[in-house]
């Protein structure tokens, strides 16, 4: 690995940004970004030029398409190296290998892997019943999103499978950092979190558990009680279907004063089935 590659820093959480000593890069136009895109997607693996064609223009590949590429490498290149290296050849932080063109980055430069990292460690901190640490790195680790993920390629089919399982990941985090929160003892900052679960993800059944134990804890069942009753106008309107027995289970156990401890294993990101 190249010193030049550890100074720079890559963010996809959001568009994305290139940084080199703190310093901000320009990128240049949106189809250069887009080539960035998916060149780090690739995890340093060499991605041919007729890839690249295919995965930037998709069944729309104009005559110069790989002329166009290869002149986006090359400001690319620029662009992430210094004045005065070229950054050419198999050792550069862009490089041309026999099988096409490689982004040689740290897994720490980019902040995909930072924040999928954090996420593990919030979990493991959680399951060690840890939760105060835990809701704070799992707020460090949302923090870093600044958008939806690989923002400038999220209509092109290369990037669907990440942005999705990225997405999963965000939704993970927040869950977690809900259950944090709650077993930290701190339902207040709990409540807004699973608000804001429930807003964008109502079909998420794991989100109205949430929301519903937040608002018991805080001493306002009644309430918890009527977001189910919403929940329920959702997964009807939307699905046809009526909510799981766990959140039913939880709706009694609420309305009947028992309901049971939120313990630190219990998977979240479910969904009911459509």
């Amino acid at each position: 690995m190249s010193t030049q590659a550890a100074a720079l820093r890559f963010s996809l959480l959001g568009p994305v940004t290139a940084t080199q000593g703190g310093l901000s890069l320009d990128l240049g136009p949106r189809q250069r970004r887009v080539l960035l895109v998916r060149l780090l997607v690739a995890h340093g693996r060499p991605v041919s030029l007729g890839r690249l064609c295919e995965d930037l223009w998709e069944d729309r590949i104009p005559a110069r398409a790989a002329t166009s590429v290869h002149a986006h490498i090359s400001r690319l290149r620029r662009a992430l190296h210094p004045a005065g290296s070229s950054g050419a050849g198999r050792d550069g932080v862009l490089a041309t290998t026999p099988y096409g063109y490689a982004l040689h980055v740290a897994d720490d430069d980019r902040d995909t892997v930072r924040f999928e990292r954090a996420v593990t460690v919030g979990r493991e901190l959680l399951d060690a019943g840890r939760p105060e640490p835990a809701a704070d790195v799992l707020a460090e680790a949302l923090a870093m999103w600044r958008g939806d993920a690989l923002a400038d390629a999220d209509e092109l089919p290369f990037a669907a499978r990440e942005i999705a399982r990225l997405t999963e990941s965000r939704h993970t985090a927040r869950e977690l950092r809900v259950r944090a929160l709650l077993l930290a003892g701190r339902p207040d900052q709990a409540v807004h979190t699973a608000h804001d679960l429930v807003a964008d993800e109502p079909l998420r059944e794991s989100a109205w558990d949430l929301l519903m134990r937040s608002l018991a804890l805080l001493g306002r069942p009644a309430e918890a009680v009527q977001q189910y009753d919403r929940a329920r106008r959702v997964l009807h309107a939307e699905l046809g279907v009526e909510p799981g027995p766990a959140l039913r289970g939880l709706r009694q156990a609420i309305q009947h004063h028992t309901m049971p401890p939120l313990g630190p294993r219990m998977q979240p990101g479910t969904r009911v089935a459509c």
